[in-house]
């Protein structure tokens, strides 16, 4: 994080972090009901996460039509002191693809291309684009890389983009892999493009596009491409950024045009019910279309959660998390926006579907961070790799200690590693824990990473 990056102290934690109990729910999913108890269960599960810096943000609860909870938590705003709200506006991510996708199949209705057209039918001169086709974008298994990993990414975002000015950027780039070759393998520069198709056959703005033939017909108010950074969005949430074990900082700069199709929408909880709402009827897309959709998977994930159907998406970008859950034979929606960076959004909505179909579900038990000797500390540091599994596939972090505290470093940051036991360490920007293991005669042989119910191991790599 840059050394002018304005810091909070958020004063939540003091000089230790607090104790935060487990929780259980019962097996019955009536328990919380519809009433004040429901919203006792949330409050007192989101306790520890506001407490300890994890969550800040807007949640929504719906089950058969009916809003359960609608509540803000935290602030939208620490240096002016404003309170998130059901109202305030945050950005999504990639839940932005969700709106995206849509605008697509709306063109694909009206003739305008097909999602099995190659891509060449609209680029002409796109390398290789013969043999990727929009289905390919749609899905992330073109083979294009990410826009997002260059090199250059941190400094062009700075700056406004057009959708050819982003296309030029991984045009020329060679394929990670043969188109379809592999599955969904995440890379914004697919979105990009779609972006860029719209705009081609609509003759009109990419969010305007969106503005009249989805946000103006479902009265989506607060609902919008953020496509201009001099533009005043009132009621918009600033973004933060986990500062060391006991502070915010605001997120870097971004001009949100070099998102645009990827992550450039902001939207409401309120707003987001709405969306969900119109996927369950006719009003922008044929039952034909949102069944391809879904099916397909086109800017959105569709499986089994709690051994239930579940359409879901969630999002990251600098600054804010978003998830939302559409359990579509419950009649269920969850929708969490966070305007920090912490990825809690997802772990939080799971949760919280747990809490409302009355499954077990745990609440953080973090303690106040012991002494660790130093020489321990220089015992972990290392490369440690992950498998195949992992978001990063294979991916290679390193693990350093620096004047008395552990350092995990991932790519473009250091993360301060809180520490709960001489092998247990709190990785606050991702909400996770991370456990060193040894063989018989003490040797750190890897780590163990817990992040959202799951766990991922590294190897340590020889020095």
């Amino acid at each position: 994080m840059k050394e002018h990056t304005k810091r909070i102290v958020c004063g939540l934690l003091g000089m230790s972090l607090l104790i935060a109990t487990g929780g259980r729910a019962q097996s019955n999913g009536e328990r919380f009901g519809t009433g004040p108890a429901l919203k006792n269960a949330v409050d007192a599960y989101l306790k520890p996460y506001l407490d300890l810096g994890g969550f800040t943000g807007s949640v929504l609860i719906a089950r058969k039509g009916r809003v359960l909870l609608s509540k803000g938590y935290g602030m939208a705003n620490y240096e002016l002191r404003v309170p998130n709200t059901p109202t305030t506006k945050f950005h999504l991510g990639s839940v932005s693809k969700t709106f995206t996708a849509a605008a697509i199949m709306i063109l694909q209705e009206r003739g305008r291309l097909n999602v099995r057209d190659p891509l060449t039918k609209f680029i002409p001169d796109y390398p290789n684009g013969d043999r990727i086709t929009l289905h390919h974008l749609l899905t992330n298994t073109s083979g294009i890389p990410n826009v997002n990993n260059f090199p250059e990414y941190s400094t062009q975002s700075k700056f406004p983009h057009t959708p050819s000015d982003l296309i030029a950027m991984f045009k020329q780039k060679p394929l990670d892999f043969e188109p379809g070759s592999r599955g969904y393998t995440e890379s914004n520069s697919n979105y990009n493009l779609l972006a860029y198709i719209i705009e081609k056959l609509s003759g009109q703005s990419y969010g305007e596009f969106l503005r009249q033939n989805i946000f103006q017909p479902l009265n989506l108010r607060d609902t919008a491409h953020d496509g201009d950074a001099g533009a005043l969005i009132p009621g918009k949430a600033s973004g933060y950024v986990p500062a060391g074990a006991t502070a915010l900082e605001n997120a870097p700069y971004l001009d949100w045009s070099i998102k645009t199709g990827n992550g450039s929408i902001y939207s409401t909880i309120e707003d987001l019910y709405r969306w969900d709402s119109a996927l369950y009827t006719e009003r922008i897309l044929k039952k034909s279309s949102l069944t391809q959709m879904f099916a397909e998977q086109y800017g959105w994930f569709s499986g089994k959660r709690l051994n239930r159907n579940v359409v879901r998406m969630n999002g990251r970008s600098p600054g804010f998390n978003s998830d939302i859950q559409r359990y579509v034979d419950d009649d269920v929606c969850i929708i969490v926006l966070a305007n920090t960076y912490v990825p809690t959004a997802s772990v939080i909505g799971s949760d919280l579907a747990k809490i409302v179909f009355g499954e077990p579900y745990e609440v953080p038990h973090l303690v106040k961070p012991p002494t660790i000797n130093a020489k321990l500390l220089s015992a972990y540091a290392g490369r440690y790799q992950f498998g195949p599994d992992f978001f990063v596939s294979r991916g290679i972090y390193a693990i350093r200690e620096k004047n008395g505290e552990l350092l995990m470093v991932a790519p473009g940051a250091d993360t301060t590693l809180v520490p709960q036991s001489e092998s247990e360490f709190f990785d606050r920007p991702f909400w996770s824990m991370i456990v060193f293991t040894k063989d018989d005669r003490g040797k750190i042989t890897g780590l163990l990473w817990h992040y959202g119910g799951q766990d991922y191991r590294a190897e340590r790599l020889p020095d």
